[in-house]
């Protein structure tokens, strides 16, 4: 992310002007090449540069600010706090709306995956659906075996077994089903909560 993305420079300028009524000295901010991202007081480089700061985000120098006394005679330990005070009003100020820019994208995707998980959660449910559809028919043909086995007497005894076999599979698979659409329903309503609470 650039300076540019989350520099406020109306909040900038406000805090520049606060401080040069306070202080009776001017600063003018730099970016990190060195151009002037702000100047409504008429700062002139060439004229006061009693102090220059480096400005960090995350540890990497985005900008700086340069400035001093409009009228000489200032103490150099008045100079270097009102320098320090400017500096840390402004590096907060740019940490604060940075740290917030990185909050809201990583909220946004985070929006993102909440609804691709739910998209999800809703697919696994209608493959569910279909598992059920597919135990019923298990077990009107295992229903069905049974009774053509029957039918069969003493010929069909082998077939018997392949009957209730394939019933206790239905039964099974049905119980794995189930299993399946509670902790769908779960899954479901815990994604719900996470997306309420953003």
């Amino acid at each position: 992310m650039e300076l540019k993305d989350y520099l406020d420079i109306e909040q900038i300028n406000k805090i520049l002007v606060n401080w040069a009524a306070c202080t009776n000295m001017i600063a003018v901010v730099l970016d990190d090449e060195g151009n002037c991202l702000t100047n409504i007081l008429d700062f002139s480089r060439n004229s006061i540069e009693a102090f220059s700061k480096d400005i960090e985000v995350d540890e990497v120098v985005v900008a700086s600010i340069v400035g001093g006394p409009r009228e000489e005679g200032a103490a150099d330990e008045t100079i270097e706090a009102a320098a320090e005070t400017l500096a840390t009003a402004i590096q907060s100020t740019l940490e604060a709306t940075y740290k917030k820019i990185q909050y809201d994208n990583m909220l946004s995707s985070f929006k993102g995956e909440i609804n691709e998980a739910l998209s999800l959660i809703k697919e696994l449910n209608s493959k569910s659906h279909g598992l059920k559809k597919i135990e019923n028919k298990q077990n009107i043909l295992a229903l069905n075996a049974s009774i053509e086995a029957a039918r069969a007497g003493e010929t069909g005894r082998g077939f018997t077994v392949v009957a209730h076999e394939f019933g206790k599979m239905a039964h099974e698979s049905g119980l794995i089903n189930d299993s399946i659409q509670k902790t769908l329903k779960l899954l479901d309503s815990s994604v719900k909560d996470m997306a309420e609470k953003e």
